[in-house]
């Protein structure tokens, strides 16, 4: 456990006539409400700095003073032994500019007026939030970060940071997040603030003294519409359905009568939202989420800087991004436009998704689903590459040249490309496995959830001078597209299969009139992620039908007979594995 933690506020040594806002507005003073925890040391250079989410704060783990039992919004990931590891790393989160959790916002006293700013205070930018925190940093004597991590409103800081400083940073992780809203968050967020402003009480902002107490009602509503958008369809209807609240249905007829009046009705889900509505008004201010929603909104990354490609090409962060399925704020798609521009920009990302169901909220309470991802990303890699594995890739590594850019689909977990280093070879890794991702990330390799089948259309074409397909032909749906898509990627790829005509299986099924389980197929028929029974001879055929060019191919067997079969010319009986090198003849000229 973390333990306690000492909130701070820090005044930030503000330029002479005011820190001024990118929209034009100055502030006079800020306060930046912050906490640390963590090993600390003299030179500052191990400090991973976590961007809190919308309506989040910087107690991000452990226990406030008094407190007896860890509260931070976080304690599943930041702490001793976690994903973010605080016996390696100091951690350090900060309260938002505009914010309502100690740092300056429309609720902190104008220095002019001796009041809450309210109505008056500026408006700022993502840009204007990330200055705020480097500020802070500098005044405590950081100035690199080994780590930035943010999920939702907090990745959009995070890309801001690593597109408008590039240098500053080592590692970030952009979780649940994107270049900008999408048009349904931008749509939720827009109600929402109709639904504060619009309230009477809000009075153009200017509410703290007000007799009326501020927009409560507008507030509710706006963060019941948040909360429906944070989670899934399917989380919704498997937790609430249609099912009756047991509360409401055990009130007299006279409340039910009256509640039936006002149009409520008597379901679970109303009864969950008025709950978090409760919640949200007893710890945020209307003002803040007007501000910090509107910044939000507002940015777009690829418009601010010109194009997504070049935001890509400014980043010279090594990048992991994580999606989560049912995800309506920002989705899948967002975060592989993203890894799909680093890409094509030659730059360092690692992409994973997380199949929860839960939708946005997930990075939040399915912490250890993501600590599994999260968890390698800032360790030290292992890059170890274990003597089977040696064996088993000594023969593809061999007809990779030295200092080729190479993509590995059904990369595992890492060893060919760890393996292909050792010849200065620069690769990035695809996988559908997210343990497998989990633990390439861990071994220090770029890895990238996609689907072979569905195209990989995250990889631009030409992107790559080699692509590897390691025993994979045979367990996609659509081998022959797959083969044209990776040339496409790539001027040449490396391709090998189980030749299921080796005279060992042959034999097995002569005798005993059953597929034969072995080391080379060790899966039952009923249990194996072999869909295809590709033989040599079938792949020559299939390549000569699409004019792929093969210019090598080599016949591997672990046993005597096998080795003999192959010296005499008889590969397709003898070869238990087979590694063929293809290419387009018009793409690249052989060797």
């Amino acid at each position: 456990m973390v333990g306690v933690v000492t909130p701070h506020v820090t005044a930030l040594d503000v330029p002479e006539g005011g820190f001024r806002l990118e929209d034009g507005g100055t502030l006079p003073r800020i306060d930046v409400a912050w906490e640390s925890c963590g090993r600390e040391t003299p030179e500052n250079d191990n400090v991973i700095f976590i961007c809190h989410a919308l309506t989040g704060d910087a107690h991000v783990a452990g226990m406030r003073p008094g407190e007896t039992e860890s509260s931070g919004w976080w304690d599943g990931i930041v702490g001793p032994g976690r994903a973010i590891d605080t016996n390696s790393y100091r951690v350090i989160c900060a309260n938002v500019l505009g914010g309502c959790k100690g740092t300056t916002g429309p609720s902190s006293i104008n220095p002019a007026t001796g009041r809450p700013y309210g109505g008056s205070f500026p408006r700022f930018t993502i840009g204007d939030t990330v200055e705020v925190y480097r500020s802070l940093l500098r005044q405590l004597g950081v100035t690199h970060l080994v780590g930035l991590v943010g999920g939702s409103f907090g990745g959009i800081q995070v890309i801001e940071w690593i597109t408008a400083h590039p240098g500053e940073v080592d590692r970030a992780v952009m979780i649940a997040s994107g270049a900008a809203a999408n048009a349904q968050a931008l749509a939720f967020d827009v109600v929402g603030r109709y639904a504060i402003t619009l309230d009477p009480n809000w009075q153009g902002g200017d509410y703290y003294d007000a007799p009326g107490g501020g927009p409560s009602v507008g507030l509710a509503h706006a963060r019941q519409m948040a909360h429906i958008s944070y989670l899934s369809f399917d989380l919704l209807n498997r937790r609430f359905g249609r099912r009756k609240q047991e509360s409401w249905l055990g009130r007299d007829a006279d409340w039910q009568a009256r509640h039936a009046a006002k149009f409520g009705t008597l379901y679970a889900i109303e009864s969950y939202l008025e709950y978090q509505a409760r919640k949200f008004l007893a710890r945020f201010d209307a003002n803040s989420y007007l501000h910090i929603t509107y910044a939000m909104d507002r940015y777009d990354a690829a418009e601010k800087y010109g194009s997504l490609d070049e935001v890509c090409r400014r980043i010279d962060t090594r990048l992991l991004l994580v999606s989560i399925s049912g995800d309506w704020l920002f989705s899948e798609e967002q975060s592989r436009t993203i890894a799909r521009g680093l890409l094509k920009a030659g730059k360092s990302v690692c992409y994973a998704h997380l199949d929860i169901k839960v939708g946005h909220d997930g990075f939040l309470t399915h912490t250890k689903e993501l600590t599994k991802v999260m968890g390698g990303f800032f360790q030290d890699p292992s890059r170890d590459v274990p003597d089977e594995k040696r064996r088993k890739f000594a023969a593809i590594a061999a007809m990779v040249p030295a200092g080729a850019r190479v993509l590995d689909i059904g990369c595992g977990t890492g060893s060919l490309i760890n393996l292909l280093r050792e010849k200065g070879v620069r690769g990035t890794g695809i996988e559908i496995d997210g343990t497998r991702i989990a633990a390439a990330i861990a071994n220090g390799v770029d890895a990238l959830y996609d689907d072979a089948d569905d195209g990989l259309d995250m990889v631009p074409d030409g992107s790559y001078d080699l692509a590897v397909l390691s025993e994979t032909l045979q367990t996609v749906k659509h081998p022959r597209e797959l083969l044209h898509r990776i040339l496409e990627i790539a001027g040449e790829a490396i391709v090998s299969f189980p030749n299921f005509a080796v005279y060992t299986i042959r034999a097995h099924l002569a005798f005993t009139g059953q597929l034969p389980v072995s080391r080379q197929l060790p899966f039952e028929w009923y249990d194996t992620p072999n869909i295809h029974c590709i033989t040599l001879k079938d792949f020559k055929a299939l390549c000569a039908k699409e004019g792929i060019e093969i210019r090598e191919i080599r016949a591997e067997s672990r046993r005597a007979l096998g080795h003999l079969l192959c010296s005499l010319g008889l590969r397709n009986l003898g070869a238990s594995r087979i590694i063929a090198r293809i290419a387009r003849p018009d793409k690249n000229q052989k060797n």
